[in-house]
């Protein structure tokens, strides 16, 4: 015997039904376009995956797989500044993947930007995500509070509370050496990619004078916004105004639906 359901239920078993299929169909259609992504990049259709894979952006948001994908078609295309982008946008939100990192490292050294001698505190800044680095300082800082706490409250000295003061000078020492690398890492987190070959001005202006050119795929700092240009320096500390449209923000992640990559 069917039972009805109940009356408080009535008035918005309807909307509840509806929205129920709007989930249903939208997870659906998105795992259809990333899956047409996927079948567009396995036909070398390399400009269709691109569009596909922006339309599964726009449905459920970017995810490091959509965005390792994204950059494998613009390096596909030789687009390398949008390719660099795609991989640097992919390591924010998986900052341990190797793949994103191999092809990252191939696409730079193919485009002649490789930079293998960094220092080594730029090497220990990207051992770990600037959010683990942060996670990092405050675990540790956590434990040295606690048991610091636990040596006040026990007093005594015995062999627990010399462990105790190994263990809180460690959680100490590890809190103040990671600060610095997550510091770094968000100070650097508004940094952005050149997105074609282009040259610094030295104002704000189309008209001015260049200082030097630029590779496509270079990583910048911004420094401040003039109408429609922006003040970036390199990572050689050259300085220069760049128009806003030549350059990919890293935190940004804004899909652009229907829009078809140009071949080159």
């Amino acid at each position: 015997m069917m039972t009805s359901p109940p009356k408080q239920i009535r008035p918005v078993l309807p909307i509840l039904i509806f929205c129920l299929s709007f989930i249903l169909i939208s997870t659906v259609q998105a795992t259809d376009s990333f899956e047409l992504g996927n079948q567009a990049y396995m036909h070398n259709n390399f400009s269709q995956a691109i569009k596909y894979y922006q339309q599964t952006a726009a449905q459920r948001g970017f995810s490091s797989a959509l965005l390792y994908n994204m950059g494998n078609s613009y390096a596909q295309l030789g687009r390398a500044g949008q390719a660099i982008l795609a991989y640097e946008q992919a390591l924010r939100l998986d900052h341990g993947d190797p793949d994103i990192r191999t092809n990252l490292a191939s696409i730079r050294k193919k485009s002649g930007i490789y930079q293998q001698d960094q220092s080594w505190w730029r090497r220990t800044a990207d051992f770990l995500g600037t959010d683990q680095w942060l996670l990092l300082a405050t675990i540790s800082f956590f434990s040295f509070c606690s048991c610091f706490l636990l040596i006040v409250l026990l007093q005594k000295p015995s062999i627990t509370t010399r462990l105790l003061k190994v263990v809180s000078i460690s959680a100490l020492v590890i809190a103040v050496l990671s600060l610095p690398p997550a510091l770094y890492g968000y100070l650097h987190w508004h940094d952005a990619v050149v997105l074609t070959r282009t040259r610094l001005k030295i104002s704000p202006f189309a008209e001015s004078a260049t200082t030097g050119i630029l590779a496509e795929g270079r990583i910048v700092h911004p420094l401040k916004n003039y109408r429609n240009f922006i003040l970036v320096r390199d990572t050689t500390g050259k300085k220069g105004w760049l128009a806003a449209g030549e350059l990919g923000f890293i935190d940004r992640l804004e899909p652009k639906v229907g829009s078809m990559p140009a071949t080159q």
